[in-house]
């Protein structure tokens, strides 16, 4: 959650100052190792059968990562039970 919080800060001052990132290869390439980790942690069944990679992204672009690190935490204690299948009621 740290490391996250300061990429998200670099990103922020990097977008702000003109420059846009154009690798969308090293993109795709997360995303996919994103996928992976994903499939293997609702075959495993902790993670909920309907969550995406989208999600994820969601998720991490909406990260309070410019605020304390025990608001992350508390941000990540909340968000976590929407993710796993122990956490909320089976979709359907």
């Amino acid at each position: 959650m740290e490391a996250s919080a300061r990429d998200r800060v670099v990103k922020t001052a990097a977008q702000a100052l003109g420059a846009a990132s154009t690798d969308t290869a090293e993109e795709a390439r997360a995303r996919a190792a994103l996928a992976t980790l994903i499939t293997a942690a609702q075959t495993s069944g902790d993670l909920h059968p309907d969550v995406t990679v989208e999600d994820f992204c969601l998720l991490l672009s909406t990260a309070p990562s410019d605020r304390s690190s025990e608001a992350r935490a508390r941000w990540l204690t909340l968000t976590l039970p929407a993710l796993t299948s122990r956490g909320r009621a089976p979709h359907g």
